[in-house]
């Protein structure tokens, strides 16, 4: 039976709890989950031996200590982190290539936005101009594409951060930022490709990964939509 991670499927996720002078402690609360999630879905092919034992520590010690201050689903994610780095890096591998093959860019099943998208053309181009403005450059170096996934939830990630650490003014500057981003591209093309591995995989690890990932998504694009307002009232 297919799964759907449309808007529409959304729990309803209160902000009633996050008062405005919260919001900074959400936010940074949920740089470490992109930052997780990023790591998570990165090819094992381009990252062996380039990830430093231990990378996943800091956030999974906030995502511990901040749980109760966010209402998202979160349950499985230590789990996922936990599976990925027992799974021998073979197979993890081979389970990659079965998925996305060798060349990303003649996908079973796409991880890039551009192979992945209803309307992909210039998406590539427009990614990158939005990285420019913000100084965000990873696709410059480790063999990813601009509009890899890993690199889309990094530029999340960072964009995260910079809101939690900013003033008022900026703060604001940076959750539309966010808004835009998850709505005019991870949204458009993710949750489909997320249908499309939880359909077709055999293995434990990208199925549940991807599933977890797109409820997230989901989620945290409704509560980025309703925190915005509190924000903008601080």
């Amino acid at each position: 039976m297919s799964t759907s991670f449309s808007n529409d499927a959304a729990p309803n996720i209160s902000t009633s709890l996050h008062p405005a002078r919260e919001l900074a402690e959400v936010s940074l609360l949920r740089t470490h989950i992109y930052n997780l999630y990023s790591q998570l879905v990165r090819s094992p092919i381009e990252c062996a031996g380039k990830v430093p034992f231990g990378w996943e520590q800091e956030s999974l010690q906030a995502l511990k200590n901040g749980r109760n201050t966010l209402e998202l689903d979160l349950d499985g994610l230590e789990e996922l982190v936990v599976m990925h780095r027992e799974t021998l890096p073979e197979e993890m591998q081979q389970n990659y290539r079965e998925l996305f093959g060798d060349d990303e860019r003649d996908l079973r099943i796409p991880i890039q936005e551009e192979v992945g998208s209803a309307i992909p053309v210039g998406t590539k181009d427009e990614i990158k101009r939005i990285y420019d403005y913000f100084g965000y450059r990873p696709f410059e170096y480790g063999g990813r594409s601009a509009d890899h996934l890993s690199v889309e939830l990094g530029f999340m990630k960072v964009i995260s951060l910079r809101e939690a650490l900013s003033d008022r003014e900026s703060a604001v500057s940076y959750a539309l930022v966010q808004r835009d981003f998850l709505e005019r591209h991870m949204l458009r093309w993710f949750p489909s490709a997320a249908d499309l591995v939880v359909e077709t995989h055999h293995d434990e690890f990208y199925p549940r990964l991807f599933e977890k990932l797109a409820i997230f998504l989901v989620q945290d694009a409704k509560w980025r939509r309703e925190s915005l307002d509190k924000l903008k009232a601080t």
